[in-house]
């Protein structure tokens, strides 16, 4: 899996003026955006199935329709004033702008019939030959052949739109089902919002009765007086394009300016009158058993009146039909509810719009027939008082969606109906937020769909997370602004902050399902990906969403995924190319949260050093016991944190010279991790590197190394000449930091290990050539050369013990202990585990030194010298456990002596003692 190649999405926009809608449609576009291009590109079916990639870009839909028909709204109520309605279109408007009610179901219904248009729609439409036809031409051909009249003089009357319904017996039965196919392309039309397609379609299928029928619905507005209630579009962003093409192609009679264009329809004045008659034409046929109507075409009739009780048996394709049926139908009992209730306050008096031209109702029509007629066409709610429409509409709502909030099959489709169930009564209460995160939790224990999750199922789990965190975080900074107004004004910003931060979500083990595979993904190619690519940036977008333990625990786990795999025979390019990479990280890391950035130097260290990993014990060495080092401590590690804390002190000294509040951020989080106010704050660049490097950097460095020096002294030995030419190094030695002590004194056990090293080879080599120069029977000759070459490498032997021992004997009688930690510095090992660290380090140099002698055989000079020197020593016994005094003086007492020369080197040696001197 390659890493995402742009940023992900989630930071809070830039633009703090824009209203809560605007900013919550500003930050989900990117993620469309992306979803999108993962349903048009073909990627792997690893990385997700299509239909897995379709319902996540149709849930992303599903929340831009909502905030867009909030946004849309806020926009509109920039340029519109209201004013007294004269047309049901002003009406309509007025209605939208003010009751969030019906926002609601305009968002929900516009994504249901965007979404009846995708994949599954398609495949439909190409399964279906042609659109029908509502001419009944074999009806009428068969007509006129049985007449005994010409044609031009036969009446039609059979041939009435209504003929099939008066008389179905006399139509052929292909013309039947040529109109019922018609009227199926209409309805799916009408299910997909697609009014003009409707209209079209019975145009085109020879029923112009029909396009004059559903033109009905429309309302009338007088487009040459009306203010249309416009906005313009936010620039540059062909989101907007795509979110009012959704709006232009999936559109409702009661949505602001539908089909409202001059020169085509102005809507109908009798609107109300020609909705009773769709209402009246439903009761009658419903209450008719084997009634000649097809359902499909009651169905029509269902949802042009809002009679879900004749809609509901045609929405056969599953859970969205039955939902987008239902809420339709909600939605047009709003509408007429809302617009008798608001009557008498709005319009003038004696006017009742959709009801007459000009809003004059017919003066022979009764009072109680219009009551009535209110009431037919405003269903369910009829009875509700206008302050409780907004609780009606939601509890229907979730009446309605309730049996669809649980997937009963476990597939991949039911689980995400289940998921889309519960974003719809989030947007009715933000607090149910909870709940799709329960669910997105679930899905990435449990799979997708009887399989593990995908990537791109754990991408957008992610995603959401970080979008739903930032916008339940934004709800409660609102709902507790009110709250606190009563406090001084200089508290209620950090109250109410503080406050939101406590209600919102934690989502850090959502986004790190997801951050585990991109860093398994950069770390595997990490040169690729986060030194050419964009791996580093897009990883700090995800983790900004965490809490800051959880990120950094997050970008401390990239790093160390970057240590080396082979700490022998790795390649100095490999190690310069990481040290760049970790450079790119801490840049970017300090840019994005300075106030955390020393935290993360510090996790880092401890997590390399298994400091918090109380699953595992101590790791022993014979001779030794506990190292102060625990098992799970890897070699790799703690050689990648001396590379970061290395490259930590050259970004800190860069950072530092830029100053600014990245330097004060950087300062706060410092004070916090060495927990304690700081007695003087650092005010200039060098005071801030200088406290920097003494009270975090050198200390966090001494751990390490020595850490490594109690595990693994051989590898100590390649990293400390490493660090000696570097500038951490450097700068502790030359400022005489009082960090420096610690590195020195580690350098002295490193020196000591190579200097012991050194007399190990040199002896190696000696009895190399000792074996080869055995008597072979070439005679004296060569044997005299071979004793030559002997003496030299036992000369160097020799030289490279003393070497060793001149090393440590000026350490061994000073004072001060061995690794003393200096005072006011942020050590991360605990007291008991460094004094441990100290005993083994102290032992190791012991034993080093005790091992000369053993190899030697020079029992002699191991009392004499070493034994005196550790005796004298003012802090070795001191460093020393009491098994390992113990198992100094065991190995002492078994050195052996110094071996004899062979019986015919020393009869040699004797006579040319006596002849004195060799002559040349």
């Amino acid at each position: 899996m390659d890493m995402p190649s742009r940023s992900a999405p989630g930071a809070p926009v830039a633009n703090a003026a824009l209203s809560a809608s605007e900013r919550a449609l500003a930050t989900l576009k990117p993620f469309r955006q992306i979803a999108e291009e993962e349903c048009q590109q073909p990627l792997h079916e690893s990385a997700g199935p299509a239909a897995v990639r379709w319902e996540i870009y149709s849930t992303w839909t599903l929340l831009l329709c909502f905030y867009h028909a909030e946004a849309e709204a806020e926009r509109c109520r920039a340029s519109w004033t209201p004013r007294p309605w004269e047309t049901e279109a002003q009406a309509l408007r007025q209605l939208y702008l003010e009751s969030r009610s019906l926002r609601v179901l305009t968002g929900v219904l516009r994504w249901f019939r965007w979404a009846h248009a995708g994949p599954a729609g398609k495949a439909q439409d190409e399964t279906e030959d042609g659109i029908g036809d509502g001419s009944f031409e074999r009806t009428r051909r068969a007509l006129q052949l049985q007449s005994p009249l010409p044609a031009p003089l036969q009446a039609g009357a059979d041939l009435h739109p209504d003929g099939p319904l008066q008389r179905p017996g006399l139509f052929d039965f292909a013309d039947l089902e040529d109109e019922e196919r018609l009227l199926k392309h209409v309805l799916r039309a009408l299910r997909r919002g697609d009014l003009r397609g409707a209209m079209k379609t019975c145009a085109e299928g020879n029923a112009a009765w029909r396009t004059a029928f559903l033109q009905g619905m429309l309302p009338f507005a007088d487009t040459a007086d009306d203010e249309l209630a416009g906005y313009s579009a936010m620039e540059d962003d062909g989101d907007e394009e795509i979110l009012a093409k959704i709006k232009a192609d999936h559109t409702d009679w009661t949505e602001i300016e539908a089909l409202q264009r001059p020169g085509e329809s102005n809507g109908n004045p009798w609107r109300r009158l020609w909705k009773e008659r769709c209402w009246d034409v439903v009761q009658r046929r419903l209450g008719e058993p084997g009634d000649a109507m097809s359902a499909t075409e009651l169905g029509i009739y269902g949802f042009c009146a809002g009679r879900q009780d004749a809609l509901l048996p045609v929405c056969v394709g599953g859970w969205a039909d039955q939902a987008w049926a239902e809420l339709h139908c909600l939605k047009e009992c709003l509408v007429e509810r809302l617009l008798d209730v608001r009557r008498e306050a709005c319009c003038a008096e004696g006017l009742s719009l959709g009801e007459g031209d000009c809003g004059c109702p017919d003066p022979d029509e009764a009072e109680d027939a219009r009551a009535n007629r209110g009431a037919k066409l405003s269903g369910l709610l009829r009875d509700t008082p206008e302050a409780s429409l907004d609780d009606a509409v939601q509890n229907e709502m979730r009446r309605i969606l309730r049996p669809f909030a649980t997937s009963q099959d476990g597939d991949v489709e039911g689980q995400f109906m289940a998921l889309q169930v519960t974003i719809i009564q989030f947007a009715l209460d933000w607090k149910q937020g909870e709940g799709i995160l329960a669910m997105l939790r679930q899905w990435l224990v449990d799979g997708l769909g009887g399989a593990p999750c995908p990537y791109v199922v754990k991408q957008f789990a992610s995603f959401f997370a970080i979008w739903q965190k930032e916008q339940i975080e934004e709800a409660s900074c609102t709902s507790l602004a009110t709250a606190t107004t009563s406090r001084p004004a200089g508290s209620q910003i950090d109250a109410v902050s503080g406050e939101a931060a406590a209600q919102a979500p934690n989502v850090d083990d959502i986004v790190r399902e997801l951050l585990g595979e991109l860093v398994a993904a950069a770390a595997g190619a990490w040169y690729e990906q986060l030194l050419q690519g964009q791996g580093i940036e897009v990883i700090a977008e995800y983790v900004h969403a965490m809490s800051a333990d959880s990120r950094l625990s997050a970008f401390a786990g990239l790093m160390l995924q970057l240590g080396p795999r082979d700490v022998e025979e790795e390649p100095k390019a490999t190690s310069e190319n990481r040290c760049e990479v970790l450079k790119r990280c801490i840049n970017v890391f300090w840019h994005r949260f300075p106030r955390d950035v020393c935290a993360l130097l510090a996790v880092l260290v401890r997590r390399a050093l298994c400091l918090d990993d109380a699953s595992t014990d101590e790791e022993e060495v014979p001779d030794i016991g506990p190292i102060g080092v625990r098992r799970a401590v890897q070699i790799g590690d703690v050689i990648l944190a001396l590379e970061c804390i290395s490259v930590f002190w050259l970004v800190a000294r860069d950072r530092a010279e830029v100053g600014g509040e990245e330097r004060d951020e950087a300062a706060v989080g410092l004070q916090a991790v060495l927990g304690g106010q700081l007695a003087d704050t650092p005010q200039t660049a060098d005071a801030f590197a200088r406290f920097l490097l003494d009270a975090l950097v050198l200390p966090l460095l001494g751990d390490a190394l020595l850490t490594l020096c109690a595990k693994a002294p051989r590898a100590a030995l390649a990293q400390q000449q490493r660090l000696e030419a570097s500038p951490v190094w450097t700068d502790a030695f030359r400022c005489e930091s009082v960090g420096a002590r610690t590195l020195d004194e580690l350098k002295w056990f490193v020196g000591l290990y190579q200097r012991q090293s050194d007399w190990t080879a040199a002896v190696r080599s000696d009895e190399e050539q000792q074996r080869r120069a055995a008597p072979s029977g070439r005679g004296r000759r060569l044997r005299f050369g071979a004793l030559a070459r002997d003496a030299d490498e036992a000369s160097k032997a020799s030289a490279a013990r003393d070497a060793a021992l001149d090393w440590a004997r000026p350490r061994l009688a000073q004072d001060l202990p061995l690794l003393q930690p200096p005072s006011g510095s942020h050590t991360a090992i605990p007291e008991g585990q460094f004094l441990r660290l100290c005993s083994t380090l102290a032992s190791r140099a012991l034993f080093l030194l005790l091992s000369v002698f053993e190899g030697s055989g020079d029992f002699d000079g191991a009392v004499s010298d070493l034994s005196v020197a550790v005796a004298h020593s003012p802090w070795m016994l001191q460093r020393l456990a009491p098994r390992q005094a113990r198992v100094f003086l065991r190995r002492l007492s078994l050195v052996p002596a110094q071996p004899e020369p062979p019986e015919p080197l020393r009869q040699s040696d004797q006579h040319r003692e006596a002849r004195g001197p060799t002559p040349v």
